[in-house]
């Protein structure tokens, strides 16, 4: 519990989106004075619902939720203030030319087991390497759910003897974490299948992080997302009824119903430090609100070195804040007047999340030419038909196609607009060799770049994302300023919107309070 403050707020949060709106919902729960403040006209903060074409609704970029909080669902009685989810377990299914596809099951004992009872080498090396993934995600989840308390190491060979002490690992798996901690995805999905397409489509899993899967430490991050829980299932991959926005103003709901006060359309311009202490914001208006608390939603970067006033940081901690990264997401909406024709799936196959990744390489040569700032040739794609569990999301017999293309160059030679069609033209060439007569079924279509939504899109600050995912919650979310703290996707182990460093940030600003 917090006593509200007579001056100001005791907490003022910069930004919108999941993570902020989850520390303004539990903050003002907790009986302190909140202001959250968003530059603009909507608190989604990217991960939004939109419109794209006359009566066709599609998420932006998150159009799959596989590391929502579950505690702060549940603590936050999102399903009392609007939340449902679609679909709650969805299927995999690794794409191949010709219709040979495979169609993983959802997540759960069960289904794991019918999976592999059937004879094929396949099936059971999928079973027997979901089976090893999900049990050793269990014992890394305290390192990535916030229970894990602060451990401070000089190296990260120290955070390791840390995280080992910590979980009291057994020596099996201490040598399994020290070589996950350097093996790629594509190496360790290769250990266990031998199927390339299925390698491929498992170890695609980490481009959330900005790594390839053949880079070293991959590997880690597809534990990650193992140790991730949907709809309190772990691992599984959902979808949101109405998209990330309706996750979003859920969250809004629940803030305002705490007593939290939103603002939109208010530009912060710097944090007021007073000895090396946060002690509020100022505006482009030229107001000043003082806080006891300053959270941010947006990168470290951005926090510390654009709003923090020249002089506040030291010239070491200046240097240490990682560059902005290179890579990004851009996304295609289609708009269709019939559901895909998608060789070799079923009708009741088509609420699956598709993975096209023909062979483990085509995401690494993506990201050399995103570094080189080129389009690449190949094209990975995450695929889903979210109108096959949210009808409403289209007009009657008609579907949406989201598209999410990873491994994009933030910034690409000639500009994104010049390369827009270009990339609009390679993505439906690669999805026709899998839905043949797609192009005549398309009504309209938006091409999302990192060029229109640059924040949205952007996989993160550059740096190491095993460093990240190594690091304690405390680390991500602590700054070198005193009462201030990060709640956004960059204080994520990796970055996507899950909503935990908001519920986190938020009780350590209680922890703060209290030692007052």
């Amino acid at each position: 519990m917090m006593r509200s403050a007579r001056d100001g707020y005791d907490a003022v949060i910069i930004g919108g989106g999941i993570g902020p709106l989850t520390a303004a919902a539990y903050l003002a729960a907790g009986k302190g004075k909140v202001l959250l403040l968003e530059a603009s006209s909507s608190f989604a903060g990217g991960s939004e619902t939109v419109e794209f074409a006359q009566g066709f609704r599609a998420p932006l970029l998150s159009h799959l939720a596989y590391a929502l909080d579950g505690r702060a669902v549940r603590e936050l009685h999102l399903a009392d203030h609007g939340l449902v989810f679609a679909q709650p377990n969805m299927e995999t299914a690794a794409l191949r030319p010709g219709g040979k596809h495979i169609v993983l099951p959802g997540k759960g004992f069960r289904r794991r087991t019918a999976f592999a009872a059937h004879a094929s080498p396949e099936r059971r090396d999928y079973a027997a390497f979901d089976e090893e993934a999900m049990r050793f995600a269990r014992l890394l989840r305290p390192l990535w759910n916030g229970t894990l308390t602060e451990a401070k190491a000089q190296s990260r060979e120290d955070m390791l003897g840390i995280i080992i002490r910590r979980l009291q690992l057994k020596a099996h798996d201490v040598e399994r974490l020290e070589n996950v901690s350097r093996l790629s995805a594509a190496a360790f999905a290769d250990s266990w299948l031998d199927n390339e397409a299925l390698r491929a489509a498992l170890s695609f899993d980490v481009f959330p992080s900005g790594l390839s899967p053949q880079e070293a430490g991959s590997a880690l991050v597809l534990i990650w997302r193992y140790a991730q829980e949907s709809c309190g299932r772990q691992a599984a991959v959902c979808q949101i009824r109405g998209g990330a926005g309706a996750l979003a103003k859920a969250l809004e709901t629940a803030a305002r119903k705490a007593g939290a006060e939103l603002r939109t359309s208010v530009t912060v311009t710097s944090i007021v430090v007073e000895k090396r202490r946060a002690v509020g914001v100022t505006l482009a208006n030229g107001e000043m609100i003082q806080a006891k608390a300053v959270l941010s939603g947006l990168s470290a970067r951005e926090t510390l070195l654009d709003l923090i006033p020249a002089g506040s940081l030291g010239f070491g901690t200046a240097a240490s804040v990682p560059v902005s990264g290179r890579i990004a997401t851009a996304q295609i909406m289609l708009a269709l007047n019939g559901p895909p024709p998608i060789a070799g799936l079923e009708p009741e196959e088509l609420g699956a999340r598709m993975v096209i990744a023909e062979r483990p390489e085509i995401a690494s040569e993506a990201k050399g030419a995103a570094l080189n700032g080129e389009l690449p040739e190949a094209l990975a794609m995450e695929v889903t038909i979210p109108t096959v569990a949210d009808a409403g999301l289209a007009p009657a017999g008609c579907h949406i196609l989201s598209v999410l293309l990873p491994y994009m160059p933030v910034s690409v030679m000639g500009g994104w607009e010049n390369c827009r069609a270009v990339l609009r033209r390679r993505a439906l060439e690669t999805l026709e060799n899998f839905a043949p007569g797609l192009k005549d079924r398309l009504i309209a279509d938006r091409v999302v770049t990192p060029g229109d939504k640059r924040d949205a899109c952007a996989v993160g600050d550059a740096g190491s994302p095993s460093s990240r995912l190594l690091a304690s919650y405390e680390a991500r979310i602590r700054t070198p300023v005193a009462g201030l703290y990060l709640c956004g996707r960059t204080a994520e182990p990796v970055n996507v919107a899950c909503g935990r460093a908001g519920r986190l940030a938020a009780g350590l600003v209680f922890m703060a309070a209290g030692a007052r």
